[in-house]
């Protein structure tokens, strides 16, 4: 994966997600792909994406990358994509099958 910022951003950004945002990394997991996933942990982040370890229902696990709609330069434009792909995913499962 590149790099849009130092290791400590990287970090930070990984603690903040998954102390204060776990409801929020499962929505992003089941929208794009882990639909079953009962857990999920945001492991990595880049420029271009950031992965999550979904925990499915069966016990299995499966990582799920999501692109981001532009790179990464800070971790302000971080904050901004991370919500934005919260937001389409929060639509997506609002949608009626």
């Amino acid at each position: 994966m590149s790099d849009a910022f130092d290791d400590d951003a990287r970090r930070a950004i990984l603690r903040h997600m998954n102390g204060d945002h776990a409801t929020d990394n499962l929505v992003i997991v089941r929208a794009n792909g882990a639909a079953t996933a009962v857990a999920a942990t945001m492991t990595e982040i880049d420029a271009i994406a950031g992965v999550w370890l979904a925990q499915l229902d069966d016990g299995d696990e499966e990582h799920v990358i999501v692109p981001w709609t532009t790179p990464l330069t800070d971790r302000r434009s971080a904050r901004v994509q991370i919500v934005e792909v919260h937001s389409a995913a929060q639509a997506q499962l609002a949608e009626p099958s």
